[in-house]
């Protein structure tokens, strides 16, 4: 009874205590405890499912390389703890403390009731408005603007001569001038304009404080659309929805105009443009925007209103002479070859362009005979050429007469008149429609020949990097060499933007033309019939009526292309064109080409963006197509059946982003379109790209060929049994949220050496997977170089044996570079034993090795206690550059000290919330085995002074347990390269830093001798 009194007395004093709370509530803790803690089991419940869907936005965002917000960050990290194992084991424990019973279990135990059923309470509602939270999460992140120094080519040696650090300055002086708006550099082509301003943006927002620099790049074939298009790239801006130029236009100077400082810089401009209607504004609208412009042609400068101009002229003799020298080699100022290699150079006229591809194409020259020779080469010959001086015209004209080889040759003039930022694949198709390359029978075989001789006459200088490197790109100066020797040498007519061609009538001209590129040119109309008995090659991209009969007499054409939204019917005359090898109707409103079924000998039809509807059952009678190009075809319906069947020779088909009514087999009879399973009969097929919605679709037997080299794929649910196919020729692999992989060997296939050119893996999301490969999958992955694994919740280790372990055995990543491991809650060790249940002792042991590991990042690791083992394999782990450790609540250290002489290339470490770890540095590692060896190494450690000689940033942030770097003071730690250091939340680091050889009683890191000043 007293007991009772006293619990009673309690509880008025608590009702006192909280005169604000209703009294029903305060009693209801008392005697609806259940009722309390299943109201917070199902909010947690409903916490964990909000978590779960935001999670999902969450990553879908950084999949597009969107940059999530800090409030959904913040969320996330503070639901995380909410629904923890952790949490989860206090929620038991303090419901069971509810619940218990006191006096034998005869009396419940009102004090818990009450103390724990209001915690839960209190819980329930913090948990609610996490959710209310949640509710106004509508979009969980943002795209970056594109920086203008991820768009430019990047210079990789700016040769800062004098005449150029005074036109550098110029303009820099030009754009702090507030008087000044628009700037122009103008010049001859090759002279270093794009190099100038390119230099430029660096310095124009971090010395001038502009707050946005956007490039651009306009060429001799300028479009509206696509200039607004890269400035809204680079400023963040979707302009997707807007089909309008002006409302685009609008839209970009708004943006603009939202910038305090904005420099646009317009590159190669050949013509007057409207900045207005480029949404580009004036000084009038928008005092802080500049625009800095770069042509060969001053009036084109004055045209568009600018206020200063600085013409960038060729180099002095001696800056000419220096940028030759260091192009082509030291080795040319040998006193035998240096006055002729002097006399070479000055017939390169100060133009940077042409000094380093004449340099280029002398560099291994080191006889004198040889450089006597092009001397003799770059004497100026009659040219019918007036955009670039004769000089320069020879110097290019002369490494292309250095070129090895035919092929090398041809595949160069092909280049020039194909444009900017060209497609390789395309070059490959032309290639091949003109034999270019004698007993090479496969578009596999060409393709690899194409991509040896773009390489080859890029490092000859005389083609660029193009936009990816799947393209490359040619020089203005270049082009126009190219296609002025084509010209002349080749019998080749190749028109320029700005050419008007209405020549037709000139019977010699046509006649003995081999190839007619019109692409560009302005052309009113078609002959009727034109006699073309050489010729090989037609292009135009203009929109043109055909006459009926204009192929009638062009027997000899191996190569058609017509690019062009009104071109909407085949002339009869293209089925005379029996010769044809390739044939690009592009970008073109076809109805009908029932005709192109009588083109026998074509083995490359290109159809990309027409808009057909249907693909008629006559182009199964063209048996010897080898590529099919169907890509973007967004209004293809159907396909005939079996006349993908048919094109049994076929060994690269594209329908990407085009049809995909894939037809299920056996469901109508007979089909009515395209089926999957037309494609077991392509047995030579390298290349595929399609979009398969419906999954019933995927035939039960393989669906591919082992031949397939490149594959672009996507599928509406999955089917493993032939990707497995594919896994031999893959590079990328990228596994999220696959439900039933419980492991990679489902993917591996024995008889197909599986994996074997894998370069990147990333997992995540696979919460039933335990491990990636097995020991003999290791030893497939010798290609391997990045490697990231991530929130997969029953995840073990790496590498599982199936077998003993032998000793001996080392699990090599000979090419890793890049290792992520983040959010493992069960993982134990690199590697496993499935029979025996042995695990590694630690993360890093001596059974693996990592020779060339550049960045390791761990984090989420519950269970980790020790990263390495004392004994390592030699060289493991020497290569290491950044170390991210993060969120491990067992790690107790970092590096055991015979870890030290392999993190020389060291240059940044992190270590982040991990709460045991109290010195950087331990013994631990080296006490660990049996050895007096181990121990007099660590007295080696000790004794003699330690250096992390090139790392530049510490990170050491929630470490509420260190203490030191190490324990022992006798050993000194150099940090002579140390730029940064970020220290928080460590509350037992008494003193930072300390003069050496100073006496303190408190806990210190660093001696301030050890850093460098």
């Amino acid at each position: 009874m007293e007991v009772f009194i006293s619990i009673v007395g309690s509880l008025v004093g608590k009702a006192a205590e909280y005169t604000v709370d209703p009294a029903a509530r305060q009693l209801s803790y008392l005697f609806k405890p259940r009722t309390k803690f299943l109201n917070l089991h199902s909010k947690v419940q409903d916490l964990k499912d909000a978590r779960e869907r935001l999670q999902q936005s969450v990553d879908s965002a950084n999949r597009n390389g969107e940059v999530i917000f800090d409030d959904v960050q913040r969320w996330l990290t503070e639901v995380n703890e909410k629904i923890s194992e952790q949490a989860a084991t206090q929620l038991q424990e303090d419901e069971e403390k509810a619940i218990k019973r006191c006096f034998m279990g005869f009396c419940p135990d009102f004090k818990s009731r009450y103390h724990f059923s209001k915690k839960a309470d209190r819980e329930a509602n913090a948990i609610a408005q996490l959710l209310t939270k949640n509710d106004a999460f509508n979009v969980v992140g943002y795209l970056p603007s594109v920086e203008v120094m991820d768009i430019i080519r990047p210079i990789k040696k700016y040769e800062a001569f004098g005449s150029r650090t005074a036109a550098f300055d110029g303009v820099m002086a030009a754009l702090e001038d507030e008087t000044v708006s628009i700037i122009g550099v103008y010049g001859m082509g090759g002279v270093g304009k794009t190099t100038l301003v390119k230099e430029v943006a660096g310095p124009a927002r971090e010395k001038l404080s502009f707050d946005e620099v956007v490039f651009v790049a306009v060429t001799q074939t300028p479009n509206t659309v696509n200039i607004q298009n890269k400035m809204a790239n680079q400023l963040g801006l979707d302009l997707e929805k807007d089909s309008s130029v002006e409302v685009r236009a609008a839209r970009v100077r708004n943006r603009l105009k939202n910038a305090k400082k904005v420099l646009v810089i317009l590159d190669d401009i050949w013509e007057k443009q409207e900045l207005d209607t480029l949404g580009i504004p004036l000084a009038d609208e928008h005092k802080g925007c500049k625009i800095l412009m770069t042509s060969r042609k001053y009036v084109v400068l004055k045209s568009m209103d600018s206020q200063e101009e600085l013409r960038i002229d060729s180099l002095n003799e001696e800056e000419a002479w220096n940028l030759f020298k260091n192009v082509a080699g030291h080795f040319v100022e040998r006193p035998d070859l240096q006055s002729t290699a002097k006399k070479v150079a000055q017939k390169c006229a100060g133009l940077p362009l042409a000094l380093t591809t004449v340099a280029n194409a002398l560099k291994h020259k080191e006889n004198l005979y040889e450089w006597n020779d092009a001397l003799e080469q770059l004497k100026p010959s009659e040219k019918n050429f007036q955009v670039i001086q004769d000089e320069a015209y020879s110097a290019i004209e002369l490494s292309y007469k250095y070129l090895k080889s035919e092929e090398l040759k041809s595949t160069f003039l092909l280049c020039s008149i194909m444009g900017h930022d060209a497609a390789i694949q395309d070059l490959q198709k032309h290639c091949r429609g003109l034999r270019l390359f004698h007993g090479l029978d496969t578009m596999e075989k060409v393709r690899n020949r194409v991509l040896t001789l773009v390489g080859e006459l890029k490092d000859s200088s005389l083609l660029l990097a193009g936009s990816t490197p799947e393209r490359f790109d040619m020089h203005d100066v270049v082009c126009d060499v190219a296609i002025s020797i084509a010209s002349r040498d080749r019998r080749w007519l190749a028109l320029r933007k700005e050419d008007v061609f209405e020549e037709w009538s000139i019977e010699d001209t046509m006649r003995n033309s081999e190839l007619v590129s019109l692409k560009y040119a302005k052309v009113s109309q078609l002959p009727d019939e034109l006699e073309c008995p050489n010729l090989t090659f037609f292009s135009t991209h203009g929109t043109v009526e055909v006459p009926d009969n204009f192929f009638k007499r062009m027997q000899t054409l191996k190569v058609l292309e017509f690019a062009s939204p009104g071109f909407t019917s085949l002339p009869s005359s293209i089925g005379s064109l029996k010769s044809l090898c390739a044939l690009h109707l592009i970008d073109c409103d076809l109805k009908n080409i029932v005709i192109l079924g009588g083109l026998r000998k074509l083995e490359i039809l290109d159809l990309r963006r027409s808009r057909m509807k249907i693909l008629p059952e006559e182009i199964g009678q063209i048996t010897g197509l080898k590529l099919l190009d169907l890509s973007e075809c967004s209004r293809l319906e159907v396909i005939s059946p079996n006349v993908l069947s048919n094109l049994s020779r076929l060994e690269e088909l594209y329908l990407y982003n085009s049809f995909d009514k894939w037809e299920v087999e056996g469901i109508e009879n007979p089909r009515s379109n395209a089926s999957l399973v037309e494609l077991h009969h392509l047995s030579h097929l390298t290349s595929l790209e399609l979009h398969i919605p419906n999954v019933e679709a995927i035939p039960e037997n393989n669906l591919f060929s082992e031949k397939m080299e490149r594959f672009k794929i996507s599928i509406g649910d999955k089917k493993w049994g032939w990707i497995k196919l594919l896994l031999r020729k893959t590079q990328s692999l990228c596994l999220d949220g696959m439900k039933d992989v419980v492991e990679m060997q489902m993917f591996y296939h024995p008889n197909v050496e599986s994996f074997g050119q894998l370069r990147f893996i990333e997992v995540k999301n696979c919460n039933m997977l335990q491990n990636l490969f097995s020991s003999s999958i290791v030893k497939r992955l010798c290609q391997l170089e990045k490697l990231e694994v991530s929130n997969c919740e029953n995840f073990i280790g790496l590498v599982v044996e199936k077998e003993e372990i032998d000793e001996n055995d080392i699990l090599e990543f000979n090419k890793l570079r890049i290792l992520k491991l983040n959010q493992l809650n069960r993982f134990n060790g690199l590697w496993y034993s499935k029979n025996t249940l042995q695990l590694s002792a630690c993360l890093f042991d001596k059974k693996v090795n990592f020779p060339v590991l550049e960045e390791l990042e761990i984090r989420g690791m519950d269970n980790l206690e020790r990263l390495w083992a004392d004994q390592l394999v030699e060289h493991s782990f020497s290569k290491l550059t950044s170390i991210d450790l993060r969120d491990c609540p067992k790690l107790m250290n970092v590096f055991p000290l015979s870890m030290l002489t392999r993190l020389q290339r060291l240059e940044r470490l992190v270590i982040w919330n991990c709460p045991s770890v109290e010195e950087i540095i331990s013994e631990e590692g080296c006490i660990s085995s049996s050895s007096s060896g181990i121990s007099s190494l660590s007295l080696q450690f000790i004794q003699s002074d330690v250096e992390f000689s090139n790392l530049t940033s510490l990170f050491l942030l929630k470490l509420p347990n260190l203490k030191s770097i190490h324990h022992k003071k006798m050993l000194t730690i150099n940090w002579p390269s140390l730029k940064k250091l970020r220290m928080g939340g460590c509350e037992k680091v008494e003193i930072v830093f300390a003069a050496s050889g100073e006496s303190s009683s408190q806990q210190l890191l660093f001696w301030l001798d050890e850093v460098s000043s």
